[in-house]
């Protein structure tokens, strides 16, 4: 009898331990998610920085103050009007704003000149709206003057007004290519907008995959105890957590994106995110997930909202373990060159459909906030914080979990990128247990540590290392505590 019943304790503990993956597979791949999703935003625009960077148009001739060389400005409106239109062709925005005022004191000066400065200089101070305006108020009383229609294509483009934009890019290279080898270097800065445009508003994003190494698959707490012993220490009844499972295998992620532009600043953004680890010799503890997302974007210099449906589907092994449908919001908003803050909130019903999960089917909602800080060019710190909460049918699978998240990304030249990146989260579930006798409580800890090398590059490909550690702390030890660390090699290509 005492045997029967140490073989029923060791089933029901099998069982509970198979369960654990699949109950902590939402809550791990949440970093994972985050970094995919956010790292692609980035790098867009990062691209547009680097594009107005690069289509900067050449000085203008050298007729005036020029490295630290004086010339004498005669207080006329030619002599100024020149002085003024250099000084915006030169960037030089405190002497256009020295100009401007001088300029517009003086009788008969060129309106169209002090909406082209108005133009500049509120394209400079970020006010492109404003620039917009000053712009095309110019070219409807001077609708052939070239230096104003480039301004206003490049205004569209920084502005997110991509269907604008194209339209311009395209009207201005009609007419620069009929002018002659005088306009080469302005037609170079016309193809390289147009180029960013088709970038921006084709697919885009990232794969990575390649062989990977778990020092526990199945998350396993190892536990043992003897429940009930004889007098001469022979064990009669005991509780034992199956061992931690060693494996190789296969790991992979990957991100693509696709925006449509609309008329102004609006979009239709489609966005695919797949991650997950297949393990060959031990095949049911493979876990993968894949979320779809189709909806409304609105995108501005400063700010970008999204707002669309998501459909989720995770995978334990061979099976569908849940489908989730539901919403997801994003605000993404650039407090200066340096400084950006992201806000998401996603809401989706989870439906588990594998046999013996569906007592966690329910509603999950979360809400996250990011910032990220440019401390040099080549290093970027982040940190954010998060807040989910889980309902079930009966409350016994129901949790409210906070965290945050820390960490850098760092740049060392054109040889090796490192990210890093740290979390904490506290999951605590909302009714006891009486089959365990507590209230769950679980303290979630997870390093992730990538190292890229586009030194190493060959056939578009980049070679990455990957370390991951998580340890999880329970009030229910016995059970839900472990540790695993994971190691992969993969390639990676951005596109």
């Amino acid at each position: 009898m005492a045997r029967f019943a140490s073989g029923i304790s060791c089933i029901l503990c099998t069982m509970i331990a198979f369960a654990h993956p699949a109950a902590a597979q939402v809550d791990n791949g949440r970093d994972t998610r985050l970094r995919l999703d956010q790292q692609l935003d980035r790098r867009r625009s990062e691209d547009d920085r680097r594009t107005l960077e690069d289509a900067e148009p050449d000085a203008a001739p050298s007729t005036i103050v020029i490295d630290g060389q004086s010339y004498t400005v005669r207080d006329t409106v030619d002599d100024v009007g020149k002085a003024l239109y250099i000084a915006i062709g030169r960037r030089q925005w405190r002497d256009v704003d020295r100009f401007l005022a001088a300029y517009r004191k003086l009788d008969g000066h060129d309106a169209a000149l002090v909406l082209y400065a108005q133009g500049a200089l509120a394209r400079n101070a970020g006010r492109l709206s404003e620039a917009e305006s000053r712009y095309r108020a110019l070219l409807a009383a001077k609708p052939d003057f070239l230096p104003a229609q480039l301004e206003l294509a490049r205004v569209l483009f920084e502005n997110h007004k991509d269907r604008e934009a194209q339209r311009a890019f395209r009207a201005l290279r009609l007419r620069l290519v009929t002018e002659g080898a005088h306009a080469e270097g302005v037609l170079r800065s016309v193809d390289t907008f147009a180029a960013a445009l088709a970038r921006r508003n084709g697919w885009q994003g990232n794969l990575a995959f390649g062989p990977s190494y778990s020092t526990n698959v199945n998350q396993s707490s190892q536990s043992y105890a003897c429940l009930l012993s004889m007098d001469d220490g022979t064990c009669l009844i005991d509780r034992k957590v199956p061992d931690a499972i060693k494996a190789a295998g296969l790991s992979f992620e990957g991100v693509l994106n696709r925006r449509v532009p609309l008329a102004g600043h609006g979009g239709v953004r489609a966005r695919v995110i797949a991650f997950g680890d297949i393990y060959p010799q031990h095949h049911r503890y493979s876990q993968a997930t894949a979320i779809v997302r189709v909806g409304y974007d609105y995108q501005t210099s400063r700010d970008q909202i999204a707002l669309s449906p998501s459909f989720e589907l995770g995978t334990l092994g061979s099976s569908a373990l849940y489908r989730a449908a539901g919403g997801n919001f994003e605000w993404t908003h650039t407090f200066s060159p340096r400084f950006t803050g992201r806000f998401e909130g996603n809401l989706r019903r989870f439906d588990y459909t594998l046999s013996g999960y569906q007592a966690q089917s329910g509603p999950l909602g979360d809400v996250g906030l990011t910032g990220w800080y440019a401390l040099t060019p080549s290093l970027t710190l982040f940190a954010g914080v998060d807040l989910a909460v889980k309902n079930t049918p009966g409350f016994d699978e129901g949790y409210r979990q906070w965290g945050g998240r820390i960490g850098a990304n760092k740049a060392f030249g054109q040889s090796v990128n490192l990210f890093v990146l740290g979390s904490y989260r506290q999951r605590r579930n909302r009714t006891y247990s009486e089959l365990f006798a507590a209230t769950r409580k679980d303290d979630q800890y997870n390093v992730t540590a990538i190292a890229s090398a586009p030194a190493l590059k060959f056939a578009g490909l980049v070679p990455e290392l990957v370390l991951q550690y998580a340890r999880v702390e329970s009030t229910v030890d016995w059970l839900y505590s472990y540790r695993r660390t994971s190691v992969a090699l993969r390639l990676g290509r951005n596109f």
